[in-house]
C-alpha cells in the first residue's frame, strides 16, 4: 500500500469519476485504475463494483475511502509540519530540464540568493515529464520545464520566457535554408521523449523534410559541440550562447511563422516551502522587469 494508492482512492471519491480523478493528479485514467487494482490486491477487497458504468464503490470501497481520505490529509498537513522545521526550509529541491541549466537557471539562482542567502539548492535535471511527475509526488518542490499541455488541479504554473526553435548549423555551412541543410547534412536529433519533440516533428512534417537522422541526445551542450564539429545540423530550442564558443553555431530559421515553446516554473500551491515558492517567483519578476 502506498500514499500514491490512497491519493488515487480519494480523488475519485472527490470527483466521482476515474477519468476526472486522472486529470486532477495529472496522470492517465489507466494509471489510476493500476493504483486501485494495486490497493485492493493489498488490502484483499473489491473497492469498487466494474459491472457499473461509473463503477461504484462496494461497502468495503466505503469503508477504505473514508480512511483513506483521512490518511491523505494528515500525509499533507505532516509535509507542511516538516516544511515549518528549519531543516526542511533552508534546502530547495529544483528540477530543471537541459535547456535552461546554462541560461535561466544560473541568472534564477543569483536572484534568488538575495531573498534567500541561507537556502542551499539541489538542482535535479531531467525530461519534462520526469520532472513534473517528481512534483507531483513531493520529490522536488519546483521544476523550471516546458509548459503542460494539461496542467491538471494539483499544479500550478508560472510562465518565464519563451524559446524560438531554431535549426543549429556548423559555422563553416552555407545552406541558407533548413531544406538545405538537412538535404545535405545527417540530422542530430533531441531526444524524442521531451515535450518539445513533438513540436519539432510536427513542422519537420509541415517542411516535408525527412532528415538522415545518425545521433539522438538529451545533451543540449553535446548536440552544440556535435554540430560545431561539422557532424551534421540539429533543431533545438534556442537557449543563447551562454558564453560558451557555440555562439559560432549558425541560427537558421525553421520554418514560418516561427515557432516557440513555452518554459515556466511547476509547482503545487498545497504543497509546503510556500515561503520558498514566494521567494522564487518574486525573483523570477525581478529578473522579467530587467529584460524589459
Amino acid at each position: 500500500m502506498s500514499i500514491l494508492q490512497l491519493r488515487a482512492l480519494h480523488a475519485i471519491g472527490r470527483y466521482k469519476s476515474f477519468a476526472l480523478a486522472a486529470g486532477a493528479l495529472n496522470v492517465t485514467q489507466s494509471a489510476i485504475s493500476m493504483q486501485i487494482s494495486g490497493l485492493e490486491r493489498s488490502l484483499g477487497a473489491k473497492l469498487f463494483d466494474r459491472s457499473k458504468r461509473p463503477p461504484r464503490l462496494t461497502a468495503a470501497g466505503e469503508i477504505a475511502l473514508r480512511y483513506a481520505s483521512s490518511i491523505v490529509a494528515e500525509f499533507e498537513e505532516m509535509r507542511i509540519a516538516l516544511g515549518e522545521t528549519h531543516g526542511f526550509r533552508n534546502v530547495l529541491r529544483l528540477g530543471a530540464i537541459p535547456s535552461v541549466l546554462t541560461n535561466i537557471l544560473p541568472r534564477v539562482l543569483v536572484a534568488l540568493r538575495e531573498d534567500c542567502p541561507e537556502l542551499t539548492v539541489n538542482v535535479a535535471s531531467g525530461l519534462s515529464g520526469d520532472l513534473m511527475a517528481m512534483v507531483e509526488r513531493g520529490e522536488l518542490d519546483l521544476a523550471l520545464m516546458h509548459q503542460p499541455r494539461k496542467l491538471g488541479r494539483v499544479f500550478a504554473w508560472h510562465e518565464v520566457s519563451s524559446q524560438k526553435i531554431v535549426v543549429l548549423a556548423p559555422p563553416q555551412s552555407k545552406e541558407a535554408t533548413a531544406e538545405a541543410i538537412f538535404s545535405v547534412r545527417p540530422y542530430i536529433r533531441f531526444n524524442r521523449n521531451a515535450w518539445v519533440a513533438p513540436m519539432i516533428e510536427e513542422r519537420l512534417a509541415e517542411l516535408g523534410l525527412k532528415p538522415d537522422t545518425r545521433a539522438e541526445l538529451q545533451s543540449i551542450e553535446a548536440i552544440h559541440l556535435m554540430v560545431q564539429l561539422g557532424f551534421g545540423a540539429s533543431v533545438l530550442p534556442d537557449v543563447g550562447d551562454a558564453g560558451h564558443s557555440n555562439s559560432r553555431l549558425r541560427k537558421l530559421e525553421f520554418g514560418s511563422p516561427p515557432i516557440f515553446r513555452s518554459i515556466g516554473l511547476l509547482y503545487r500551491p498545497d504543497a509546503t516551502k510556500k515561503f520558498v515558492h514566494q521567494s522564487v517567483l518574486g525573483a523570477l519578476n525581478r529578473l522579467a522587469i530587467a529584460r524589459n
